[in-house]
This record gives C-alpha cells, structure tokens and sequence, in this order.
C-alpha cells in the first residue's frame, strides 16, 4: 500500500523550521571568449568531491600534452602571479571591469611578457616560489591575448588547464559551466551507482540492523533501480546518502555531479546545488560526506543529514536536517534526482516502509568513553605525557572520544597516542602536545625531532611538529595514531642531466633529482659562479631544473646546490659545468 509524501503535518512544520531555504540557480550571460583554442573537454567538473575540499573549477583537457595557447576571456589586468611547487603549481589570475577575476592554474610558462615580469622577480627576491600582486597599470591584457601556456605544474596529474572564474566581490568561484559563452558539449545524463541509509542513533535500524546499509545501483537516466529490489525497511530515524558522477561526450571521465534532490513522492526533502563556493567553508566537505567510507572505501557518498556545526551554504530546501522518520507503515516512494549544469537529469526511485518488527531487534549500546567531546565547547584531553586541546566547533557533531596511549614496539622510539581514529573528520585545528623523556632527549638531537602521523600505527608520515620548550607541539587536522620520531638522514641529490650539450647539440635544461622520505624537503639553494640562480622545483616528481641562459658561461662554471629537509639534515652537491 502506497501512502501520499512524506510531507504531512510532522514534515510540513520541519520546513518552516528549516534554516535551508530553496537556492535559484543563475546563468551568466558574459560575453567570455574561450582559454583555450581547442575544444573544451573537461576532465574535471566545478564542486567535484576532492580530498578536504571541492574543486573550485573546470579541468580542461589539453590533448594530452602542455603548451597549449592559453588567453584572457575578457579584457583585464593580471592582478595575481602564485607559483609553487604543489597546489596550482604556476597561477594567473586577471581581474576584470565587469566585476569578475579568471584564474588559470597548472601552466607551464606565461606569455612572454608575463614571463620576464615574474623571473625578474624571482631573481630580486632569490625564490622560485612567489606571490606577486601588480597593480592595474602593470600588465593590462585585451580579451584574446596570448597570457599563458598550458601545462602540468603544482598538484597536477596529467597535462590540463585548471580555469576559474571567481566575484572579485566575495570571492566566490562560480561554476564556469553556468556562463553561457563558456560552451562544452554535454547531452549524457549522470549516473548513479550506490545508495546509502544511515540509522542515526541507537533506537534506529535499517534491515533489522544498526548498521549502514549500502545499496548498489545499475541502469541508466530515468532507468536506475536498485539491484535489490525489495522494500527497504526503517524505524526511527534515519539519513540517506547517494555516490554518482556525470558523463560527458566524446570522453570517458567520471566527473562530480551538479544537483542531487531526494523526493518523498513529489516534494523535495533534501537538496544540493554546486554553482558557486567559498573558499572559507570548503572543508565543510567532510561533513557533507560519508567521511568514514571515504577513508576506508574512496567512495564519497553525499548525505543528506547536516550535522550541527556544518555550515556548508550549498543546501537546498531540506527538511528536518536531512534525518527523516517514517513512523506510520505506509510505504513511501522516495527518488533521488541527479543533473548536471546542462540540465541532463537521473532518476532512481526506490521503496521506504516503517518496520514493525522492530521489538525483535538487539539495540547497540553507545560505547562511552571518558572524554565526551560537545561539538561546540572547547575540551582538553591529557595524561602525563600528552596534551590535546581541542577548540570549540572542532568536530560536527558531539561524540564519545576515544584516546589510548600505547607502548613502543621495536621500531617506535617513545610510547604511541591513539587519537580516536581516523574515520571521523576534523574542521579546525587540534594543538597536540607531546613531553619528550629525558632518554630521548639524552640520545638525540632535540631539532631532529619530529611528530609521526599513521592511520594504522604500521606506516608513518611526517606531520610536522617543533620543540618547544621541552614539548613537541603540532597543529593536527587528522585523528589517527602520533609519536614522535627522528630524522638523521639528509636529503639525497641525484644529478638526471649535468651537460649542456649531448652529439653536438645544445641541452636546453640541467636536472637534478631531489627526495627526502621522512621529513621532505624544507628548502633548496642553486648557485652558478657563486650566484643564485632560478631552479624550478617539480615537487610531485622530486625534480629540479634549470633552463640554460646567459648566466652560464662558455667555459667552466662552478655549480653548487644545497638542499636542506624540514629539521635541518642538509646535503650539498657540486660539479664543474662546461658550456
């Protein structure tokens, strides 16, 4: 027997007190020309679910190789230069009149102009990172002009243009899709591979159990179904959650979705729209995810419950926070709709109903530790040899905290501090504290110290960490298992190409390999004849090079690089270079 929505006197009064309210979506009608010269096929989608954050652009595909001609969209001025070895590696962003600022990221050189105005730079302050922010006299462009060089610098992983188009206003990236002069073919509909019910407290079941149900999906557009297809059966309350990606033409990348709604028949009960983001709330991401699965599966769910310190502004008209009862029998269609910027629209309808044999079920008890974390108040947690303080709104929601401090194994140096575990996400940052035994400090250099992070207490990273009066302290954003550790072993520097020429002919670069397993690379030097010169550091594939010019020259040059890790092990190479 089919009921009418969920939507009844109980629901209908959650609305009205619903603080998400139903967000419009808008167009840009910008007369932007193109960044790129070919066609725009994308390899990433604004809002895509990505590590801590969304991505704040369009990926664009580059026929798999750098140097595309990369131009402004509108007339403007370069208003912001950023080169670093990770993130968007080399950066440009130009603002213009009409209010909006385009970024360009992942580049592997600027226009000529552009080129000489930042090396320049870099030689006065001796850095190849820099931030440089001219001002609007300095490098004016017109809409067209030659600004840039696709490329694969930073964080990227293949050859593509990263592009942005922000309000200079607030800030805020928009969706580069909802600007009409921005075209990219897409007539695919999204796809949806797996569902979620959550049971959300310890009166609430799904299947007769208290655990997540995670529900696979086949079919396709208005054809989804579960491969299940039975009722599925609820008491208490409960959140859903839904994993899908959009399909574009002509290429087969699963990019992120743009709007996902759940409907109760035909009242929308829960919705997330992605035009536009904020930098400042960006993590918030961990909250709008199954961030547990993420953690152990990769898969990243979008729920539909909105935790209390989540404050994600992306919602739109949902109901009661996204926990939902069904306490009345009846069975309930709900239907999860997914599409994309263009309006390319997925469906997957699916069977609710109250269990009534819940009296049979085996409640969970609530594993209760002696550190209740309240999501909005600041808590400290310590033993003798440790100090966690934990700010207020540091977690979205209140929780039992568990923490242990284990003794060494035969490869630890000093005793393990379980930290909860890494399934339960982090906003702001957690200051851990950590006192050094007199043995410890007695056997080793005090500055070599530094914190390990593991998820599993097997492999551990760095998380950085400095001495600080007798205590090791850190700002931590994960929870997982710490211990302090050593570092004794400087950075290694392999020479990849030392000549200038090879069978008579010119060499345009020399290369260096540089690697540091435990702490990383803290800082780099090169000179030439004494004089510092520009290397450029590729950092995901540990490379520095140096393009040859004047400041090489013909006969014997005295070349040196010093490269130090992130506690002070330093390493130097030389070799005599002939041009």
């Amino acid at each position: 027997m089919s009921k009418k929505p969920i939507a009844t006197q109980f629901l209908v009064l959650l609305f009205f007190l619903s603080p998400f309210i139903p967000v419009a979506q808008q167009t840009y009608s910008e007369p932007f020309a193109p960044p790129l010269d070919i066609p725009l096929y994308l390899s990433g989608t604004f809002g895509e679910l990505r590590p801590n954050h969304f991505h704040a652009g369009i990926d664009i595909k580059t026929q798999g190789r750098e140097g595309q001609n990369v131009r402004a969209i509108e007339d403007g001025w370069v208003s912001r230069i950023k080169i670093s070895p990770g993130g968007y590696g080399k950066a440009l962003y130009i603002t213009h009149p009409n209010g909006f600022v385009s970024v360009y990221g992942h580049l592997q050189r600027y226009g000529d102009s552009i080129q000489s105005y930042v090396k320049e730079i870099q030689y006065s302050r001796e850095s190849f990172e820099v931030e440089i922010f001219p001002n609007e006299h300095e490098l004016p462009v017109k809409k067209g002009d030659l600004v840039a060089y696709s490329g694969n610098t930073g964080g990227s992983m293949g050859p593509h243009l990263h592009f942005e188009i922000r309000d200079e206003a607030t800030q805020y990236s928009l969706n580069p899709l909802l600007f009409t002069s921005i075209k990219v073919k897409d007539f695919y509909r999204p796809q949806i591979l797996e569902i979620a019910v959550y049971p959300v407290d310890t009166n609430s079941f799904v299947n007769g159990k208290q655990d997540t149900a995670f529900l696979e999906v086949t079919g396709w557009g208005d054809q989804h179904k579960l491969k299940s297809q039975r009722t599925i059966k609820v008491f208490g309350r409960v959140s859903f959650g839904i994993v899908a990606h959009d399909l574009m033409n002509e290429i087969p990348n699963k990019n992120g979705v743009f709007k996902v709604m759940l409907l109760d028949d035909t009242t929308q009960i829960f919705g997330l729209m992605l035009d536009k983001l904020s930098f400042s709330t960006a993590r918030y991401i961990n909250s709008l995810i199954d961030y547990g699965a993420s953690v152990e599966t990769n898969k990243r769910y979008i729920r539909t419950q909105i935790d209390t310190n989540n404050l994600l502004f992306n919602y739109d008209q949902v109901l009661s926070n996204g926990i939902f009862c069904f306490s009345d029998t009846m069975v309930h269609k709900l239907t999860w709709q997914v599409s994309d910027a263009y309006g390319n629209l997925s469906q997957l309808p699916f069977l609710v109903q109250e269990d009534t044999a819940v009296s049979r079920f085996v409640r969970r008890e609530i594993k209760k530790t002696p550190y209740p974390i309240q999501a909005n108040v600041p808590y400290t947690i310590k033993n003798e040899l440790m100090v966690l303080s934990i700010p207020a709104n540091a977690f979205y929601q209140s929780f039992y905290f568990d923490f242990k401090q284990l003794e060494p194994d035969s490869t630890k140096l000093y005793p393990v501090f379980q930290l909860h575990n890494s399934r339960v996400p982090i906003q702001k940052n957690l200051t851990l504290s950590i006192l050094p035994d007199a043995d410890l400090l007695a056997r080793y250099d005090r500055e070599k110290l530094y914190l390990g992070y593991s998820t599993n207490n097997k492999y551990y990273s760095s998380a950085g960490g400095k001495m600080d009066h007798d205590r090791m302290e850190a700002s931590i954003r994960k929870l997982g298992f710490y211990t302090i550790l050593v570092d004794t072993k400087p950075p290694v520097i392999k020479p990849i190409n030392m000549a200038t020429s090879e069978a008579g002919k010119p060499l345009s670069k020399i290369k260096l390999s540089i690697v540091d397993n435990q702490t990383g690379i803290g800082s780099y030097r090169a000179t030439l004849n004494g004089q510092w010169i520009l290397m450029e550091y590729d950092a995901k594939n540990n490379l520095l090079f140096y393009e040859i010019d004047k400041r090489m020259k013909p006969g014997e040059n005295a070349f040196e690089l010093v490269v130090t890790d992130n506690v002070g092990n330093k390493s130097i190479y030389r070799k005599s270079i002939k041009r």
